[in-house]
């Protein structure tokens, strides 16, 4: 079994095809499980040193060292055995000491196939697409999107670099690991939200759906909360605020209804049932009612008509 893709299985970045082949490789004999559990405990322990709020550098590796080398002693393996050990052992070793390599300045080489490790690429081409991140953050991409998430074992954050398209993030929560996305020039901190974000060149918008993240560029900074949104453009110096009504998401439109009365202080009535469950994907801005009304319209097909206080859809 290859190295790398036992420690892309410890990550949770491998495909579908490929977890299963890792599950059927140590199923096949008790010495491949023995293998895999070593790894796995030495993936383990360095990443609870990982946790700690101050890392010494040379401390981390005298104990990934000690891990490594009490594994090893009670293997009982031969000589021959140790050597062939050693190739997933150092695999490890890259991974867990790569972010202490950039800051402590030890000359560590990685092996060109294991340069994926350090970070997953997620993008679509002509369909969205849901996906889970290392971190258990799930985004939804859309068509022609794409970004790169990275998370240092020993550097506090979680990082995300968008490089175009529109997706959705709904963050894992973790205090100790801001999640951080560079779109451009634009910075976008998360302080525990599902939010849009959509790069086209060098403009980023970012439309909060719950919770609140920070938004810094053009030398601005503001933070926004639920049904706020900012868009940045660094080639034109725009830095526009807004509120939006709400960001919809494959949502039904009964619970299209329920905004418009929350939101316009209106009575909607759904009278065709057949509709009820249509789903509509788009962003509604705080327009005039009836602007809010025609793009309903046009987008599902449907008929609406007004009298007085009442909406009525059919």
């Amino acid at each position: 079994m290859d190295d790398v893709l036992l420690t892309k299985y410890l990550l949770g970045e491998t495909s579908e095809a490929e977890a299963m082949a890792v599950r059927r490789w140590i199923s096949a004999h008790p010495d491949n499980e023995k293998r895999f559990s070593g790894l796995r405990l030495i993936w383990d322990t360095s990443q609870s040193v990982a946790l700690e709020s101050k890392v010494d550098e040379q401390e981390a590796w005298q104990r990934f060292q000690q891990r490594r080398k009490h594994a090893s002693d009670e293997s009982g393996r031969s000589s021959k055995g140790m050597l062939r050990r050693m190739g997933w052992l150092r695999v490890a070793a890259v991974l867990v000491l790569g972010s202490i390599a950039t800051f402590g300045g030890y000359q560590i080489l990685l092996p060109e196939n294991a340069a994926p490790l350090l970070g997953a690429v997620h993008e679509t081409t002509d369909a969205v697409s849901t996906d889970t991140l290392a971190d258990g953050s799930v985004i939804t991409l859309d068509r022609h999107a794409s970004l790169r998430f990275s998370q240092g074992l020993f550097k506090r954050g979680r990082h995300v670099e968008l490089r175009g398209g529109a997706v959705f993030f709904k963050v894992a929560p973790d205090r100790d690991k801001p999640f951080v996305i560079q779109s451009g020039n634009v910075t976008v901190t998360v302080l525990g939200t599902s939010f849009h974000v959509i790069r086209a060149g060098d403009e980023t918008t970012v439309i909060v759906e719950t919770g609140k993240v920070r938004v810094a560029g053009l030398d601005k900074a503001v933070e926004l909360e639920a049904r706020q949104k900012v868009t940045i453009n660094t080639a034109t110096d725009r830095f526009d605020e807004s509120v939006v009504v709400g960001v919809l998401d494959h949502t039904p439109l009964w619970r299209i209804a329920e905004i418009l009365q929350e939101t316009y202080g209106v009575k909607v009535k759904i009278t065709n049932a057949d509709i009820r469950n249509l789903p509509m994907t788009t962003t509604l801005h705080g327009d005039t009612l009836q602007k809010t009304l025609n793009v309903i319209a046009e987008t599902l097909g449907i008929t609406v008509s007004q009298q007085g206080n009442i909406i009525i859809f059919d």
